[in-house]
């Protein structure tokens, strides 16, 4: 697929920043979701959990999309930055690495959500847990390296 040159770095920079905050937003419901049907008051009705524990799984996977889609913008837009700021170049080569360990997860999550016909949301938090690891660390990186590059300014409550 071909890169637009014209992309507005700065334009581009402020919607990578927004979608951080959603992404960290979306993540935080998701976690407080799995806590609240797993925890001490959890709805104990076998359907009325099942059904629970089945809406779950989809928002974790719509979560899982978003997320993938994200990276998906970030990476078409790479190349440009390549070229326009090639002292960033390191960054960007971090940010992609971290993007396919991210990718890897999110497959590896996906393919266990679709195949569980579980009851349990124990393994679900655990295996999000384990895709998310280090993504607040990722969404740091970029905002402290590529963004700042891009003219960006990235408030200090992100």
């Amino acid at each position: 697929m071909p890169v637009p040159q014209d992309i507005d770095s700065q334009a581009a920079g402020r919607q990578l920043l927004t979608g951080h905050r959603e992404l960290r937003a979306q993540l935080a419901e998701l976690r407080a979701s799995l806590d609240e049907t797993g925890g001490p008051g959890a709805v104990r009705d076998a359907g009325a959990n099942a059904a629970l524990i089945q809406q779950l799984r989809a928002r974790c996977l719509e979560y899982c999309l978003g997320l993938h889609h994200h990276h998906t913008m970030e990476d078409s837009a790479f190349p440009v930055f390549e070229q326009r700021y090639p002292e960033i170049a390191p960054v960007i080569e971090r940010l992609r690495e971290e993007h396919r360990q991210v990718a890897a997860g999110l497959e590896r999550l996906g393919k266990l959500v679709a195949a569980d016909d579980g009851q349990d949301v124990t393994w679900l938090k655990e295996e999000l847990e384990r895709t998310v690891a280090g993504l607040e660390e990722h969404f740091r990186y970029e905002e402290t390296h590529l963004l700042p590059a891009l003219g960006v300014i990235v408030p200090p409550t992100t």
